[in-house]
């Protein structure tokens, strides 16, 4: 591995109370998870997306598209599913969506570029200065 490469995971032990184990068991049997390990990535990863907001959300997807650069393919990757997307549209290659708890709408361009807005009536301001790009 070279200096400045991350690995790909962290490997962690922890004890859990017997009760825990069990029904991290039951869960892993009933979703049908290969293992213990796979169960719990997706058991935590749930409950940390529920403690989301909309900026984490913004963020990591801005994250992601640094790095593969095909919005749409980000959007299934860090919007689909989650907890706390309530609406995802495509207009072209623009991604747009809403969360729980919030009345903005975000609209990310496969640029990079973020933008919001709380009513269609709006125009879509900048996500970063929350004024109108020029």
């Amino acid at each position: 591995m070279v200096d400045d490469e991350k690995p790909d995971g962290q490997r962690r032990v922890y004890v859990l109370p017997n009760e825990l184990y069990e029904r991290i068991v039951k869960f892993q049997e009933d979703k049908g998870y290969p293992s213990e390990v796979e169960a719990v990535r997706r058991l935590l990863d749930e409950a940390l997306k529920s403690r989301d907001d909309i900026h984490m959300i913004v963020s990591r997807f801005l994250d992601r598209l640094k790095v593969n650069k095909i919005a749409h393919e980000v959007a299934k990757d860090v919007l689909v599913g989650h907890p706390l997307v309530k609406e995802i549209s495509f207009d072209g290659e623009a991604i747009m969506f809403r969360v729980k708890g919030d009345d903005r709408e975000v609209r990310i361009l496969p640029t990079g570029e973020a933008y919001q807005r709380i009513d269609s009536r709006e125009p879509w301001l900048s996500w970063e200065t929350g004024y109108i790009p020029f």
